[in-house]
């Protein structure tokens, strides 16, 4: 097989899965994410919380999250890699920013000269930086906006960037939250063929928070998602019982098909001790030979 047509087929390939470029951005190392099944928009603030819902950033119980996480994404089929770094600052009672990493790493595959004989061996990978900002308008209603620098390299010297803006909304009412978000938005990427589009997404959720026996606490969620230029729904819904915020179990479900994120679900279970967090989520898989099955994330944070 060519150089080139071995190019073009790993670009193809990604395009027909997805839809659309660079699927790697809806792609976590946050644990808490998916032991949530996939919702992001109204799960409690940990460092995360960056990329996934950057304006929930001023309704945070502490002034200062970072966390780094990894992602052992489809292990048994692809074994693809994700690693993060996150954090924020609140500043003030209105205002917060902060700061997101993810290097993504596919697996590696032979480079054939056109005799047909394997030259090299190439590790494809893709980076996302961005910056976020909160502003808190009214006691309940807080607005967000990211920035977000992206690279893709598929195949040696065929790589494409691009810029991608996400817009968030959260409101809060005692124990309940709703917010929206549109994100991915910006240029397409091109790595030198055509240029694509990036997969946009439009998501709306809402979440409930009880409280029972002064140190027992639910967290209940549920999200719909839409992919902007594909024209495919996804959801999910999660659970997290706390006990006194310090041991948390979860559980979840994310409803996808193959244009998208296929179905899974999910546990996941995370503690607390003196500002130090450490979360982890375990993925099934819908179906025998489902590429999630085996997926395991897990993180580690600190906030004071």
């Amino acid at each position: 097989m060519k150089k080139s047509l071995l190019i073009s087929t790993i670009i193809l390939f990604a395009i027909q899965m997805y839809g659309q470029s660079v699927p790697f951005v809806n792609i976590s190392a946050d644990p808490y994410t998916y032991s949530m099944g996939g919702n992001t928009l109204n799960i409690d603030e940990n460092g995360f919380t960056v990329s996934n819902n950057a304006s929930a950033m001023t309704f945070a119980q502490e002034n200062i999250y970072i966390e780094a996480g990894y992602n052992m994404w489809q292990p048994h089929i692809f074994n693809n890699q994700v690693m993060g770094v996150s954090g924020f600052s609140k500043i003030g009672e209105k205002l917060a920013v902060g700061i997101n990493g993810k290097y993504y790493i596919h697996t590696p595959y032979d480079i054939t000269s056109d005799q047909g004989f394997a030259s090299e061996l190439f590790t494809p990978s893709e980076i996302s930086a961005e910056a976020a900002v909160a502003y808190k308008l009214l006691k309940n209603l807080s607005i967000g906006a990211n920035i977000r620098f992206i690279n893709s390299t598929l195949a040696p010297e065929n790589s494409g960037s691009a810029i991608g803006a996400d817009i968030s909304v959260t409101y809060r009412l005692k124990n309940l939250r709703v917010a929206l978000a549109v994100t991915n938005l910006g240029s397409k990427i091109d790595y030198g063929y055509t240029p694509y589009n990036l997969p946009a997404m439009a998501k709306i959720g809402v979440g409930y928070q009880m409280k029972f026996a002064e140190k027992h606490f639910i967290n209940v969620t549920a999200q719909g998602d839409y992919l902007l230029y594909k024209s495919a729904v996804m959801a999910g819904v999660g659970a997290e019982y706390s006990y006194n915020r310090f041991v948390n179990i979860r559980a979840g479900f994310h409803y996808g098909n193959d244009q998208t994120t296929p179905s899974y679900a999910s546990v996941g279970a995370g503690i607390q001790i003196i500002g130090i967090t450490l979360n982890a989520a375990y993925i099934i898989g819908v179906g025998e030979n489902s590429p999630l099955n085996g997926t395991l994330c897990a993180s580690v944070g600190y906030r004071f």
